[in-house]
């Protein structure tokens, strides 16, 4: 069974041999981000790619950079690091992906797959991605705030996360009625069901569940940087962004 989108993205596989392509056409990271909230119904579709591929790539490293503090503070090192010999010595580690609560959003398992998918499918599974992720990430900074021994970095980087994230999601929002209206009205996006272990009393659960949300959050945010990034292309460039191989512009 060919891996999914998700998890070769988690290795940056697939991520990186798609995206490479488009980063030869122009970089979308010198475009200014000066579109002000009040301002954003009026924007142009471009305008609101340009700052929306922006951002998901601030939060995409301010998602790594916190869970690579998870592995290096001694708040958590501990056990981040013992989660991560054992799944590796049992071959679990698939195990961790499967208890990401995103996982029932279907994906392209393949680069064929990709190619197949529309502008409007991946808009569809961006949108989901991250309403999925508004309430988790608000229970995080809430449950990190109150948990014992919490450093200032890791508080400070998920109240960050969270943040941008609120603003990202209104920029898809805003995107959606310009491509697809109907999509508004679709309310069937993943819960996230596991404060429980977050507010447990032992610290190996609380740990734990962290080791889970973290890794979960970096593999979407990497997954919807991927599909702003390829929605920003279509809609420039059209079909030639599905290309192996394309010419730089």
């Amino acid at each position: 069974m060919p891996l999914s989108l998700t998890q070769l993205c988690s290795s940056g596989t697939l991520l990186m041999l798609l995206v490479s392509n488009l980063l030869l056409w122009e970089k979308v990271t010198s475009a200014p981000m000066n579109i002000s909230e009040a301002g954003l119904s009026e924007v142009s579709l471009k305008d609101l790619f340009d700052n929306a591929t922006i951002l998901s790539e601030n939060i995409t490293k301010l998602a790594t950079d916190m869970r690579m503090e998870f592995f290096y503070n001694n708040f958590s090192s501990r056990i981040f690091s013992k989660t991560l010999r054992s799944l590796h010595k049992e071959m679990r580690l698939n195990d961790v992906f499967n208890k990401c609560h995103t996982l029932p959003i279907k994906t392209p398992e393949t680069k064929a797959e990709v190619r197949k998918t529309s502008f409007e499918d991946f808009l569809n599974i961006t949108f989901n991605t991250l309403r999925a992720w508004k309430d988790p990430l608000k229970h995080l900074v809430t449950e990190l705030s109150v948990m014992p021994r919490v450093p200032d970095v890791i508080l400070s980087q998920a109240k960050a996360i969270e943040a941008q994230h609120k603003v990202l999601l209104e920029y898809i929002m805003k995107i959606v009625p310009k491509v697809n209206p109907a999509l508004q009205e679709n309310e069937d996006f993943p819960v996230w069901s596991d404060l429980d272990s977050l507010q447990a009393p032992d610290e190996e659960i609380r740990l734990f569940a962290l080791y889970v949300f973290s890794y979960c959050l970096r593999v979407d945010l990497q997954i919807v940087e991927f599909y702003i990034y390829m929605m920003r292309c279509l809609h420039m460039h059209g079909n030639i962004c599905y290309l192996e191989s394309a010419p730089s512009f």
